[in-house]
């Protein structure tokens, strides 16, 4: 017994989560050679924290549903979804506050009734969270009516918070190290999450869950609502990326999660996440989406043809998900 709660230590590290910060610490140095150091310059390092910290709400939802033993695709319609109905709701003039709500309400809609379906009549996550995903992306380009929703300027003037959410940023080093806001904002919720998995009684539930459900059931822990909570979380932060979506855009694009593809996954388990569950740390998650944004970001300044960094991606994905094998010993 003290083996298996050992194994489930969300503070306990792993080889592949030692082996993502030697990873990541290489790639730097790689970066910054292949660039001549232009990637190491204020301008793109600030560019590199800003797209990470999209990619980071999303796969810290992800990295929670992941840690229960399942998963949820639905989370890049999630994002399109929210990023339509942020858009469209600043269009009908509706008070900042009241949009910030009924987007974060919206994502964890969509996370609920995932979690309700998986909860009643046991289907594979997979199944259900692809439909959700589709049903996201349906619900997009219906409210949105089948277009990129813009904004028009006299009310993008009135929505300060939101049109700026993305633009402000705090100089640590002059001309050296320049942090955006929303970076900083991810990294709080990413400490705060970090505190929720490791020091409350629901953390350390969604870790059973995912180390084995059916002790977990024995043990007296109520596993539909341990899943609901979980995917309900998994919306929240997706709804957030949407809001922060628009903000960088400042559009309702009804595709606009298309460029997250399975990004998310590729970082959770780049980040040291068992894809089997039971085994993760959500700080070491932020790894996973810097070695995600930096291989895009490099193979940007490099000039390498899309198709090429798909196919790299794709092989990321693939030695992750390997590395993360309970199969290898």
């Amino acid at each position: 017994m003290k083996s298996k709660l050992t194994a489930l230590n969300p503070r306990k590290l792993n080889l592949s989560q030692t082996g993502s910060a030697i990873g990541l610490v290489l790639l730097v140095i790689v970066a910054a050679i292949a660039t001549q150091g232009n990637f190491l310059s204020a301008s793109n390092l600030t560019n590199v924290f800003r797209q990470v910290t999209i990619m980071g709400f999303a796969s810290l939802g992800m990295c929670i549903v992941i840690i229960t033993g399942n998963i949820d695709l639905s989370i890049i319609g999630n994002v399109s979804m929210t990023t339509v109905i942020t858009a469209v709701l600043m269009t009908q003039g509706m008070p900042t506050p009241l949009i910030v709500l009924i987007v974060l309400l919206s994502g964890m809609a969509a996370g609920l009734i995932n979690g309700v379906i998986l909860s009643v009549w046991k289907i594979e996550s997979f199944v259900v969270t692809m439909g959700m995903q589709v049903v996201c992306f349906g619900m997009a380009m219906l409210v949105s009516g089948n277009r990129t929703v813009i904004v028009p300027g006299n009310l993008l003037s009135q929505y300060t918070f939101l049109t700026n959410l993305s633009q402000w940023q705090i100089t640590v080093i002059p001309k050296v190290l320049i942090f955006p806001v929303m970076f900083l904002i991810m990294l709080a919720f990413y400490l705060l999450f970090w505190v929720f998995t490791a020091r409350t009684k629901m953390g350390r539930y969604i870790f059973a869950l995912g180390g084995n459900e059916e002790v977990s059931y024995i043990s007296g822990v109520n596993v539909t609502i341990v899943r609901i909570v979980s995917y309900v979380i998994s919306g929240f932060t997706a709804a957030i990326a949407g809001i922060f979506m628009f903000s960088r855009s400042m559009c309702g694009d009804p595709t606009a999660g298309n460029s997250l593809g399975m990004y998310v996954v590729a970082a959770v388990v780049v980040g040291g996440t068992k894809m089997s569950g039971g085994r993760g740390n959500v700080l070491f998650n932020i790894m996973g989406i810097f070695v995600i944004g930096i291989i895009n970001n490099l193979l940007n300044l490099v000039g390498a043809p899309y198709q090429l960094q798909q196919i790299i991606q794709g092989c990321i994905i693939i030695l992750a998900v390997v590395m993360s094998s309970p199969k290898r010993k």
